[in-house]
């Protein structure tokens, strides 16, 4: 989708926009002379080393090496797509995003997607009012009209083909159903109801808009007993969370998320004022969902029933967190009583009987403590050793800073090991011949150093025309160094953000990036005659090129008037 949005309008778009604005909204920044700078969003640390510079319209990380534009940094940190990201930055500066007829055809789908989802939810929320079981079952679960209107809870009817009747008029239509994964289509021809008789809750999205279902059976002889949406354009278990949108503002006020395992306790919750409840899709716990939580919220508290099941959920929620645990974000873990869930528990206790709950939380390290101890027999020095392996495979996935040193130190002195046993010792034994094997580096090339004095300050490449001065060089980068000229030449105030996320290649604009922020340890004054320099030996070699090019021609015999003139021209100048 990159190419069908006009590369002139994305130039525009980041030249544009104040890329200190848009990250001081997110995090905090302060002022450090030209630059700003902030504790990085990407990786744990104390000290800054993010650094802002509105000049370039450009940030970097040193401590991580996280870099970009503002587009980059809107994808990063809010977790866009490309177009998501552009459209996000659009609106900020008032824009409107031009579309191809292709995107527009795209956009139109994904409406009208979205559009028959919302009217199948409204209708399903219909079905419920005259379904006595349907009905029978959520009073039986303890959810209120109030709640259930709140949720948007509906019932799909009983029959194999009521939404094909309904919905399915035309093929256009029945082609919309499927896509939607709200029919199947039969091996021998025809299609039938994915849902039938069973309890609805539709999933919506940030903006409220139903993007699938999870079906909840009513005949407890029925299977399974939850069904949801296939994965479509719009349904992504991976990355959606249940009670999202009912629960932003509870979420947004006590940046805190609880996630459970199931919809009915995501629902239980709210019911009884605790409205910061999340559940995943029937799936287990993914790093984008952990991503996503820590976007909206700083303290993340995992509660899950202790049985197997929840108990295998509660490990694989500890390993996905470990690498994406930083600064002022924390992860404890609630394991409930063996045969009861966190909708059971509020209605048992009371909303002040779960918070009181609630703080009865393990921290993340002695959730690794405890995870370890019950994996092995720890009363004999195997068990022990095995256990005290588990911990330390564990802890080397945390991020370094003081929280991993903090956690190395509790962990060693609860097993009585070393605390050097948690580094892994390999990167020392590879470091001198890295440093080896890096002086053999080759001196960059007089188009690379072009490049990279233009990343640093764009208005020099008005000294040299692309299609005239360079036209005839074939060294290697030369395309990319004629191509930021020429945007140099059409907009002589360019930002280097701007430069660098003109090319479409990924690799391309992370080379040019670090090209970017590396430093140039000369002043401006000396960086423009260093640039007349390399102006001068490229106009050189151009001319000598095109030279070699008339001589062959002129040996086959190919030459034309104009050619035989520019020939005379070149072996009569003495400078050439």
């Amino acid at each position: 989708m990159v190419e069908r949005i006009p590369q002139t309008f994305i130039d525009d778009l980041i030249d544009r926009s104040d890329i200190t604005e848009i990250i001081g909204k997110r995090i905090e920044i302060k002022k450090a002379g030209k630059e700003y700078k902030a504790c990085c969003p990407f990786h744990n640390e104390k000290t800054p080393s993010f650094t802002i510079s509105p000049e370039k319209g450009f940030y970097h990380c040193f401590g991580c090496g996280a870099h970009g534009t503002s587009l980059g940094f809107l994808m990063d940190y809010e977790k866009l797509t490309f177009v998501e990201a552009i459209e996000e930055l659009a609106k900020m500066l008032g824009m409107e995003v031009p579309k191809s007829s292709e995107d527009i055809k795209i956009t139109k789908k994904q409406t009208n997607l979205k559009s028959l989802l919302n009217e199948v939810s409204d209708y399903f929320q219909s079905n419920l009012k005259s379904s006595k079981n349907a009905i029978e079952y959520l009073k039986d679960r303890g959810i209120d009209g109030k709640t259930a209107k709140e949720f948007c809870i509906g019932y799909s009817k009983n029959s194999w083909d009521d939404l094909t009747k309904k919905y399915g008029s035309t093929e256009k239509h029945i082609d919309l159903m499927v896509e939607a994964g709200l029919i199947i289509k039969k091996d021998k021809g025809g299609y039938y109801d994915r849902f039938r008789n069973r309890v609805m809750f539709p999933i919506r999205d940030n903006r409220g808009d139903v993007v699938g279902f999870g079906g909840r059976i009513i005949d407890e002889d029925d299977d399974p007993k939850y069904l949801n949406s296939p994965e479509t354009s719009l349904f992504k278990k991976g990355y959606l969370l249940y009670g999202l949108f009912e629960g932003k503002q509870q979420i947004s006020a006590t940046k805190e998320v609880i996630l459970v395992e199931g919809y009915t306790d995501v629902i239980g919750l709210s019911q009884y004022g605790i409205g910061n409840a999340l559940a995943t899709l029937g799936t287990a716990t993914t790093e984008s969902h952990i991503k996503l939580i820590f976007q909206k919220a700083n303290e993340l508290t995992f509660c899950f029933d202790a049985d197997n099941a929840g108990r295998k959920a509660a490990i694989r929620a500890l390993e996905i967190c470990l690498p994406l645990i930083k600064q002022n974000k924390s992860v404890k873990f609630l394991m409930l009583d063996k045969g009861s869930d966190p909708d059971t528990a509020v209605r048992e206790k009371g909303a002040d009987g779960f918070r009181g709950i609630l703080k009865e939380s393990i921290t993340l390290d002695d959730m690794i403590i405890e995870v370890c101890d019950s994996s092995f027999e720890i009363d004999s020095l195997t068990g022990k050793a095995n256990a005290a392996e588990k911990a330390i495979h564990l802890v080397r996935q945390i991020r370094e800073g003081i929280y991993k040193g903090l956690v190395v130190e509790k962990i060693a002195k609860h097993y009585g090991v070393p605390t050097s046993n948690f580094s892994t010792g390999s990167a020392q034994v590879e470091k001198p011949r890295e440093r080896k094997e890096s002086t053999k580096t080759k001196r960059p090339t007089l188009v690379h150093q072009a490049i990279k004095i233009l990343l640093h300050d764009p208005s020099l490449g008005i000294k040299l025309t692309p299609n005239d001065d360079l036209k005839f060089i074939d060294q290697k980068g030369i395309d990319i160094l004629n191509e930021i000229i020429g945007l140099v030449h059409d907009n002589q105030s360019i930002k280097v953000a701007t430069i660098v996320q003109h090319f479409e290649n990924k690799k391309l604009r992370n080379f040019l990036a670090e090209l970017a922020i590396e430093e140039i340890l000369v002043s401006s004054s000396e960086m423009e005659k260093e640039f007349n320099d390399i102006v001068l030996s490229l106009k050189k070699a151009n001319l000598k090129k095109e030279l070699n090019t008339l001589l062959e021609k002129a040996k086959s015999k190919s030459l034309n008037k104009t050619d035989e003139k520019r020939l005379k021209e070149l072996t009569n100048n003495p400078k050439n």
